[in-house]
């Protein structure tokens, strides 16, 4: 079972990622998916690097480490970040947070094999069932599906795959490289190489207080403060294990986007949800 200190870090996560795509819904529609991308690694940067020098007093090793750094970075924060910010100009907040839930399923699958981490029936069983509810919630939510959102679909869940590859990559370098200096050292790598993206900044006039507040929060609450608890519990408790907020995250998506953004919500969603949570109760224990 986890601990206190392990669960605390756990829900904060959770919480913090369930809101990002909130963030993405108010940014997306007036910056656009390579700023919204570029942006949230710029505002995460300003955030991590005073906590690792100031705070934790470190070093991020840009030069020791820079292949670790940069496989990080890739996987973690340049491709996902624009898969999410292209899903974002298509489909609800509530849908992104769905889709979310596939994350600790591809998590699973290659960890399996690279980190030799044993599935076990239960685990197996709960991702099928957590699957079934992400399914369940897509299949019977308000948005109907054409090409544009389809192709936003699997936009998002190429992203979640790689959220999921990334667990298992960041475990295999917490070793050598200290987990938040990996952190900030990969979002650098992603503030330089999606740079080329500012070419595209929308003019002043067309920027709203929202859009900009849901920006700055993608970057330094959800890239940045969450990045904390992220990449310390993968070293704690393996990639499999912290990567299960992915199925928390549909519920809480689900409850910020009726709240927030007064997106629909439908019984067959709310079903999907109870699996969902099932699922994660499955998954979570040993």
């Amino acid at each position: 079972m986890l601990t206190p200190w392990d669960a605390g870090r756990w829900l904060l996560l959770a919480t913090l990622w369930s809101l990002q795509y909130i963030f993405m819904r108010l940014a997306v529609p007036v910056f656009g998916t390579g700023i919204v991308a570029e942006g949230r690694a710029v505002f995460a940067a300003l955030f991590l690097v005073p906590w690792v020098a100031f705070v934790m007093k470190d070093t991020i090793g840009l030069r020791a480490h820079w292949k670790d750094h940069l496989a990080v970075s890739l996987v973690n924060n340049v491709l996902p970040f624009v898969c999410f910010a292209f899903a974002a100009t298509a489909l609800p907040a509530s849908y992104l947070a769905v889709v979310n839930g596939m994350v600790p399923l591809w998590s699973a699958v290659i960890a399996a094999p690279v980190l030799k981490e044993p599935l076990g029936a239960r685990r197996v069983a709960g991702f099928a069932l957590g699957v079934a509810g992400v399914a369940l919630i897509v299949r019977l939510g308000p948005v109907a599906l054409d090409l544009r959102t389809m192709l936003a679909a699997v936009s998002a869940m190429v992203g979640a795959a790689l959220w999921g590859w990334a667990g298992v990559v960041i475990r295999q370098r917490t070793g050598r490289v200290p987990p938040i200096s990996l952190a900030t050292g990969s979002v650098l790598f992603c503030a330089v190489l999606l740079s080329p993206a500012w070419v595209g900044t929308p003019a002043v006039a067309t920027w709203t207080a929202p859009s900009l507040v849901g920006l700055v929060a993608l970057g330094v609450l959800v890239s940045g403060i969450a990045y904390l608890p992220f990449f310390t519990l993968v070293r704690d408790i393996g990639p499999t294990r912290t990567l299960t907020v992915g199925l928390a995250v549909p519920v809480l998506g689900i409850l910020w986007g009726w709240l927030l953004l007064d997106e629909t919500v439908t019984l067959g969603m709310l079903a999907g949800a109870a699996l969902v949570l099932a699922a994660l109760v499955l998954v979570m224990r040993k």
